[in-house]
């Protein structure tokens, strides 16, 4: 309700400027939620979204119905006089980051009909397509041409030192001796990049890894993608599978040993590990997985907005800080398209933005200073957007 509030009294004020029709500021709208809203009281609070957003431009539109038991689709379009609303769910998974996070993605045009354009409608019609790569025919366990991996592997006498990546994805930090590796800077293309990693022996086949996720309810254990950041201290964990002596059961769990210690020995029997443990999400993982530059959340020293002086950057507060921030490439892709609905560069703002992600996209997109103010509620993310924007001139 804050967001509609601002955004009426700020079209109130460019109606009195003398602005009409589709000038008015703002013209577009966005918004961002977890598919949880769609439940929320019965779906009752997505319908009010959805009805304040439409009586914006259009104060006495007749009530949007509430779908049959309360349950909305995942994307959905509503039009009138020279306006539209329009929303779907987006998984950064589709868009390049090994990541499932998904999310509603809603966008108001409060002067025409492009709210669907930018949702929904693509880029290309159908026809004859431009040909494609050589197809990839071979076993899984050997990914050919058909599939883009990125990655790294350890090379024997290596030291653990030898990477490689795939252009346009970024690794994660060096491996020690096993490791599962995310590159986690998607282009948008739709392709994910997957996991290489590699053994003693330098045999980059015979592991999988697992990423886990653990301080939620209905904790997932996922393979080469991760689950989606939450705002707990406790974030997921990564780790490799192997089966007995490499070859048991596939993907199953290999037999359990009678040990005392459940079944670990140094015959690749013990199922799940990095070396000899699992281990956690680094936060610059957790960058990189959301697409934010490298060290994004390390800001130092900061102080609050009381003047309580903090002597770094808490790995607990820049966890809590990635995990209720957004998933850069989905929305870099949704405000392109809203950008391309301009002749020229377009200011915007945005509210309860977290660590800056809309600014960071909408500058990369519009130029320095074309994002005029971001707000926040809560401490450490207030302190990482003045660090990262106060007195910057672009990124």
């Amino acid at each position: 309700m804050e967001q509609i509030r601002i955004v009426k009294e700020m079209r109130e004020a460019d109606v009195r400027r003398g602005r009409t029709g589709q000038f008015i500021r703002p013209r577009f709208m966005v918004w961002e939620n977890v598919p949880g809203a769609f439940s929320s009281n019965k779906g009752e609070d997505f319908r009010a979204v959805l009805k304040e957003t439409i009586r914006i431009v259009e104060p006495d539109a007749p009530d949007v119905p509430l779908p049959p038991k309360g349950k909305w689709p995942l994307a959905d379009c509503w039009m009138g006089d020279g306006w539209s609303v329009a929303y779907r769910v987006l998984n950064a998974q589709f868009w390049g980051v090994p990541q499932r996070r998904r999310r509603i993605a809603l966008v108001a045009d409060f002067g025409g009909h492009a709210a669907p354009e930018i949702l929904f409608v693509r880029e290309s019609v159908c026809g004859d397509s431009a040909p494609g790569g050589t197809p990839g025919e071979e076993a899984a366990a050997g990914v050919g041409s058909g599939i883009i991996c990125a990655g790294f592997e350890h090379k024997a006498g290596a030291g653990a030192k030898g990477v490689g990546f795939q252009e346009e994805t970024a690794p994660t930090l060096p491996a020690e001796q096993t490791s599962a590796v995310y590159g986690a800077r998607g282009n948008g293309d739709g392709k994910i990049a997957c996991t290489l990693t590699g053994d003693h022996q330098s045999r980059v086949t015979d592991y999988t890894a697992i990423v886990i996720a653990t301080g939620q309810a209905g904790a997932e254990v996922m393979r080469d993608v991760c689950p989606t950041l939450n705002c707990n201290h406790e974030q997921t964990v990564a780790a490799v599978q192997t089966s007995r002596n490499r070859r048991e059961n596939g993907d199953l769990c290999g037999t359990l040993q009678e040990k005392e210690n459940g079944g670990y020995s140094y015959n690749y029997i013990h199922p799940v590990r990095i070396g000899e443990t699992v281990r956690r999400l680094t936060p610059l993982e957790c960058e990189r997985l959301q697409g934010y530059p490298d060290g994004w959340t390390d800001i130092g020293p900061w102080t609050d907005s009381v003047g309580k002086l903090y002597k770094v950057s808490s790995d607990s507060a820049r966890y809590k800080a990635l995990g209720n921030s957004i998933a850069l490439p989905p929305w870099k892709w949704v405000l392109k398209r809203l950008c391309a609905c301009y002749e020229r560069d377009a200011a915007m703002a945005s509210l309860f933005d977290g660590i800056g992600g809309f600014p960071l996209i909408w500058e990369r997109l519009n130029g320095p200073g074309s994002c005029l103010w971001a707000s926040e509620i809560e401490e450490f993310p207030i302190a990482v957007t003045k660090a990262r924007f106060d007195g910057k001139s672009g990124w």
